[in-house]
């Protein structure tokens, strides 16, 4: 809420003037976004991005002294309407900012649930994504939100299963099997059949998941080290009496590294481009057929268009919408009207903080 009242805003904006270019050059507004101002309505289009982050609202006074205008300073007067209540978002746990559109993986997952019979063998799942698309809530949101509408069960149990990631396929396979042990058993060195029995024993559906970024790819031997992670799941067999899913994910995040100009020239394609044509390989294979297990390679999670916030909007806080939507217009300035998941959470999550929890809606 604007720290200043309407009739101070009018105002301001009679007075300033033509002097509203120098003072958006001097709040640095970027230029694509000053091209954007409707003609005669520049002041106005300034407070609009002023308001869009408190932070900028308190360079205003600085700004107007700086193209000396500070005369304005006693037109601006404070908004006397009690500050509006912020209500707690728990950011470590609460996943609503998250929902705006994954479907397109959620239901090629949903799928591969539904015709997955052998519950004797794991599900394998892998999602890729750069680090700004937020992957490891996406498995969250999963355990949450999705998979409780399409399979059964009194609860989903979720763990993750951190890998330091290895070209030796037994050490890897050995720090997989600790890592199991400890978070189904709370100690570490158990045989295999106990690390079954213990799967058997939850009786409820399991995500399993674990991450991987560039940098163990290029260290531990490209596509050979995904291959021997998913080997370790496709050797374990659950006895006939298990019902319940076994959904093991590996979240992999494209990360930024430096190359030296003599291998970023020999190589022409970028690492990350590189990792991407892999992905797209394995998309095509039986999984099955080529590793013994039951997989499937997620489409890559991409930036967030504008109409499925909107959407969003429209689904979760159907009374209060008409107020949210501005406030979702205000988030999209790229030309190409997406922003990158960790970006989006963390604005809807100020959102959010606007409106007591029973605003929202499931």
């Amino acid at each position: 809420m604007s720290v200043y009242s309407g009739k101070s805003k009018i105002d301001f904006c009679h007075r300033l003037g033509n002097d509203w270019q120098d003072l958006a050059t001097c709040l640095e507004i970027p230029t694509h976004r000053r091209n954007q101002f409707p003609q005669g309505r520049e002041c106005q289009a300034i407070w609009e991005w002023l308001e869009e982050d408190d932070e900028r609202l308190q360079k205003l006074s600085e700004a107007l002294k700086f193209i000396k205008r500070d005369d304005l300073l006693s037109v601006l007067q404070p908004n006397e309407i009690t500050p509006q209540k912020k209500y707690k978002v728990n950011p470590d746990i609460d996943l609503r900012p998250h929902l705006p559109n994954r479907r397109p993986q959620e239901r090629q997952l949903g799928k591969a649930i539904q015709t997955h019979h052998d519950k004797q063998r794991p599900l394998l799942c892998l999602i890729h994504s750069n680090e700004c698309q937020c992957s490891d809530s996406f498995v969250d949101r999963l355990a949450k939100y999705y998979l409780p509408t399409v399979i059964h069960g009194d609860g989903i149990t979720s763990h993750f299963i951190h890998c330091d990631f290895s070209e030796d396929i037994d050490d890897l396979h050995q720090d997989i099997s600790e890592e199991l042990s400890l978070k189904l058993l709370g100690k570490r060195f158990v045989s295999d059949s106990e690390i079954v029995d213990a799967i058997v024993n939850e009786r409820n559906p399991i995500i399993l998941h674990s991450d991987m970024c560039t940098k163990n790819w290029s260290r531990c031997g490209g596509i050979k080290v995904i291959q021997n992670f998913i080997e370790f799941w496709a050797k374990l067999e659950l006895p006939p009496t298990h019902r319940h899913l076994l959904l093991i994910c590996l979240y992999f995040n494209y990360k930024d590294i430096k190359q030296s100009r003599l291998k970023s020239w020999l190589q022409k394609k970028s690492i990350n481009d590189q990792i991407r044509e892999k992905f797209k390989n394995l998309e095509k294979e039986n999984f099955l057929e080529k590793f013994g297990i039951n997989g499937i390679v997620l489409p890559e999670l991409t930036s967030i268009e504008k109409e499925d916030v909107e959407a969003w909007a429209r689904e979760h806080l159907r009374s209060v919408s008409d107020i949210v939507r501005p406030k979702i217009d205000n988030l999209f300035k790229s030309p190409d009207e997406t922003i990158p998941m960790c970006d989006l959470a963390r604005k809807l999550r100020k959102i959010l903080e606007e409106f007591p929890p029973d605003v929202f809606k499931v």
